[in-house]
Parts: C-alpha cells; sequence; structure tokens
C-alpha cells in the first residue's frame, strides 16, 4: 500500500477526498491528513509517506514552501498539487520547485482521483526502483573501495610498498591522508573462527560492511571534518583496523587528543555489537615506516587482552610481557604424573592457583602458556581438538580447561552406556555416572528421565540385564577401588569419595563383592 499525507487547510475538502474509494482500490492508504505545511512536515519527519496531496493557499506555511522543504531532502516522494482557477502562477512555482502534477479542485471526484493515483503508482515505482539501482550501486562502489583500501593499507603494513608506488595507490583507493604521522586502533572480533563457522561468506561480508559503516559513522560525529584522515579497514579474521593520519597536525597534544577521541568511539560502537570485541591502541609513531610500527603496535598489544581484556588497551601503558614459562609452571609439568599416580588433587589445585598467578604477575605471553597447557595435557592423558588451543583468547579459558585434571583424576567408572537402550534408560544412566558421589537413588534418577520410579526400574532391569540399585552400587563400588590404588585417601574418605554415607555399610558390602576388606584390598594392589 503507497502511504498519502492530505494537506489542506479546508476541512470539507479534506473530508470528502478521505470518502472516496478510489484510494483503496488503487493500492493506497491515508496515513495522515492535515491543515498546512507545518503539521505536514511534522508527520514526514516521524512516517514514511509516498504521496503528498497539498492545497497551494494555505495560512502559516503555503503549499509552495512545504514542496520546496520536501525536495531539499526527498526527491522520491509523489506531490500533486490542488489548486484553484486563480491560483495558476502558484502552480507555475509549484512544478518548478518539483511537484509531479497538479488537478483543479472544482474536478476532483472518482475517477479523476482514480487516474492520478494510477499514474502516481507507476511513477512511485519506477522511483523505488531506481532508489534500488542506486543504492546497490553506492554499495559495489564502497565494496571495491573497500577492496582497494585494503590492499594499501596491506602493501604498507607489510613495507612491500614503495613511496612512489604508495602515493599511486592511495590515489587509486581514494585516500586523503599521506600517512606520515600515524596512529592505529584495531578492533579485533573475538571467537570470530566459531561465529564464521556458523555464518555464510555472503553473511559475513554483510556483517562486515555493516560494522565499518557504524565505526565510520561514530567517527565522524567524534572527529567532525578530521574525520576524512581516518579510514577504517577490514583485514580479515575478524580484525578491523582505524588507521588515523595527523600528517596535518604538529602538536602532539592534539594529535592524542584525537586519538583517545577516535578510540572511545570505537569503543562505544563496539559495546553495542552482540559479540565481544578487544580493542588494542598504538602510539603515535612518525614518518615513512611509522604506519607499519603502529600496526605492529596494534598487534602486540592484542597480547596483552589474554591477561586483560576490560577495556582499551594503549601501547603507551604496557605492560613488559614474560617470554619464559615460570618455574613454578616448569616444576608443575614435570610432576603432574605423581599428583595423578597419587590422586592429589587437592594439592594439584592449590599448586595450578599458584602458577595462574604467576602467569598473571609476570604476564608471561599466551603463546608461552597455551603450549605449556598442551604439554601438561599430554601429560594427563587428556585429548582435545587443535581448534581448542586455536579460540584461546584469555587465562580464564586456560583455568577453565585446567579444570578437566581433577576430573580426569577423580572422574567416575569407565563404563560406558550400551548403544541401543532407550532414551530414558540412557537418560538415567547419564544422571547416575554424574550424581554418583551425592545420596540418589531410583527416585532421583526416574525425576530426571521424567518418568515414575516404578517404569524406570522395570525398563532398566529389561534393558540392562541388572536393576537400577544394583548398578549404582557397581558403579560406585568400580570407583572406590580405583581410589584405593590410586590414591592416599583414608578408607573413610575413598567411602564417602564414592558417594557411599554409611562407612560400615561400605566396608561390609565391600568384602561381600570383592572378597576382601578395603584396607586389604589396597595392600594387594599396591604392592605388585
Amino acid at each position: 500500500m503507497f502511504r498519502t499525507l492530505l494537506v489542506d487547510d479546508d476541512f470539507l475538502v479534506r473530508s470528502y477526498l478521505k470518502t472516496l474509494s478510489s484510494w483503496e482500490k488503487e493500492g493506497y492508504e491515508l496515513a495522515a491528513d492535515v491543515r498546512d505545511g507545518e503539521e505536514a512536515l511534522r508527520v514526514l519527519a516521524d512516517e514514511p509517506i509516498d504521496l503528498v496531496i497539498t492545497d497551494v493557499s494555505m495560512p502559516l506555511m503555503d503549499g509552495i514552501e512545504l514542496i520546496r522543504r520536501i525536495r531539499e531532502t526527498d526527491s522520491g516522494i509523489y506531490i500533486v498539487v490542488l489548486s484553484c482557477h486563480d491560483d495558476f502562477e502558484y502552480v507555475k512555482e509549484a512544478m518548478r520547485l518539483g511537484a509531479n502534477e497538479y488537478v483543479l479542485k472544482n474536478s476532483l471526484d472518482e475517477d479523476s482521483l482514480s487516474h492520478i493515483l494510477s499514474n502516481a503508482a507507476v511513477q512511485i515505482r519506477r522511483q523505488r526502483e531506481k532508489s534500488t539501482q542506486e543504492e546497490h550501486v553506492k554499495k559495489l562502489v564502497k565494496i571495491g573501495s573497500q577492496k582497494l583500501k585494503y590492499h594499501f593499507f596491506n602493501q604498507l603494513i607489510s613495507g612491500m610498498i614503495s613511496p612512489e608506488e604508495k602515493e599511486e595507490e592511495r590515489r587509486k583507493a581514494g585516500i586523503t591522508g599521506s600517512y606520515l604521522n600515524s596512529a592505529v586502533i584495531a578492533m579485533y572480533l573475538e571467537e570470530w573462527t566459531q561465529h564464521t563457522e556458523q555464518w555464510s561468506m555472503v553473511e559475513a561480508e554483510q556483517y562486515s560492511q555493516r560494522f565499518l559503516s557504524d565505526i565510520a559513522d561514530e567517527l565522524e560525529q567524534v572527529l567532525g571534518v578530521e574525520s576524512e584522515a581516518a579510514e577504517v579497514v577490514d583485514l580479515g579474521s575478524g580484525i578491523f583496523c582505524c588507521f588515523l593520519d595527523f600528517a596535518q597536525e604538529r602538536r602532539s597534544s592534539v594529535m592524542q587528543q584525537r586519538l583517545t577521541a577516535a578510540a572511545s568511539a570505537c569503543l562505544r560502537c563496539c559495546k553495542n555489537e552482540p559479540y565481544t570485541f578487544g580493542i588494542c591502541v598504538s602510539s603515535i609513531c612518525m614518518g615513512q615506516d611509522g604506519i607499519r610500527q603502529a600496526y605492529q603496535q596494534a598487534r602486540e598489544m592484542m597480547k596483552q587482552s589474554f591477561y586483560d581484556n576490560s577495556g582499551i588497551l594503549y601501547y603507551d601503558a604496557a605492560k613488559p610481557l614474560g617470554n619464559s614459562l615460570p618455574l613454578r609452571a616448569q616444576r608443575l609439568e614435570e610432576i603432574l604424573e605423581e599428583y595423578f599416580a597419587k590422586r592429589k588433587n587437592d594439592e594439584l589445585q592449590k599448586e595450578l592457583e599458584r602458577v595462574f598467578q604467576d602467569f598473571e604477575e609476570q604476564y608471561t605471553d599466551s603463546r608461552q602458556v597455551i603450549h605449556w597447557l598442551k604439554d601438561m595435557d599430554k601429560k594427563a592423558d587428556i585429548s582435545r581438538e587443535p581448534e581448542v588451543y586455536r579460540h584461546i583468547r584469555t587465562l580464564a579459558q586456560v583455568r577453565q580447561l585446567c579444570t578437566e585434571y581433577g576430573e580426569q583424576m577423580l572422574g567416575g567408572s569407565s563404563r560406558s552406556i550400551p548403544e541401543g537402550v532407550c532414551a530414558v534408560v540412557r537418560t538415567a544412566i547419564t544422571y547416575l555416572h554424574e550424581h554418583f558421589k551425592n545420596p540418589i537413588g531410583l527416585t532421583e534418577a526416574a525425576a530426571a528421565a521424567g518418568v515414575n520410579p516404578a517404569y524406570l526400574s522395570f525398563l532398566f532391569k529389561q534393558e540392562m540385564g541388572i536393576g537400577f540399585s544394583n548398578y549404582l552400587l557397581e558403579y560406585r563400588m568400580d570407583y572406590a577401588r580405583e581410589l584405593l590404588v590410586r590414591s592416599n585417601y583414608k578408607i573413610k574418605e575413598v567411602a564417602s569419595e564414592a558417594g557411599f554415607q554409611d562407612y560400615h555399610y561400605f566396608s561390609k558390602a565391600f568384602k561381600k563383592l570383592n572378597g576382601v576388606s578395603p584396607a586389604d584390598y589396597r595392600k594387594e594392589h599396591t604392592s605388585r
């Protein structure tokens, strides 16, 4: 439906026009009717309008001024002028200012209105198609410009371009700055790989173009005309860089002020995104090679975000990274297998915490930390997909991954769920494996599986060949036997860790199932 605005100070004229049925027949809806040009402008500011039908002679703001104001900002609205016989001079001026058609009020009826609306619809559709094509061309030009800028800055930061070539490529890309005094703000999208695994190439391109546009708009608001010396480029892999040119400025205080303002603008824009961004800022670097140096500084600061990703990281305030692994981390890697052999989980967790404190105090290079984690995983017999290590961005992620050492050390029985069991039994077994250390039974497992206990008991025995309670007892005993052999826990501690609330019941049940007491079982299996 085409949206129409009626503008006439004569209430009877507006009322009459609203009663005509041609609007709906020709695909129009009357969005609003107002008395003069000022009211019309307020409607146009708030609502999308396709067709304006306006009188030329009105108080306050007449139709001539309204048309002029509309055409200052919008060439796409179709304008029809209503006039009387003695308004011919007004009509000529209205047409000169951009009205599309005029009609005499006393000749306006169902047929004439239908004819006007039909013609207007054709013109409005053509204008929409033209606007769409123009937008498409603009997008193509913008994408082409982005590719030229990407090529230009890639050559600059790689040092693979001569001063002569630099000037030629700069002109081709439409870049105004000479980049003799430069700074770089690097914005990088965390977990970029995971996002692109979910996005198509088109979706990734669309996100990039939209984000670059938002950053450019924010910089323009903050820097004003100086924003012409700021180029924002997608360098790939989730890294978006703002290259700032200060070649025309000689005062370092002003350059620093503009750099800080631009970085703050980038931060505000990134915070509006549904994804997490890190922001790193170089110092202001002078000379032909300054842009390359500034980029390297910004990239260097990305390593610091391993420890601090709370806001903007400035190179001038950077803390030196430690290039060697802390001695405590090296020592723990050497004796990790001993912790596992003796089941010293509490001691291991305390030592891990000390290692993480050393990492933070020494700002150990993230590459060293991730390499250490890989070696620790091998010692702990933990296998991870390569992507896991590639996706690590913070020390907190390493800390989380290391919690698996305790689970690996004191994990439950190695029993797996047989293939082919129904979903209800599978859910119950999974619940049992995860909560066997707690005081659980058939009732809790049935609730987790969403069935009543009697039905679960029947189904479990039918599919597993053993009753639920006996399966739980055997699972706990498997774990208890493992602890007796591989840990230095006291017998009462073993019972508690395995989910037995009553130590005497545990000892009695253990001897019945294994033929020896827990203490004798430990002696037999640790003396071998």
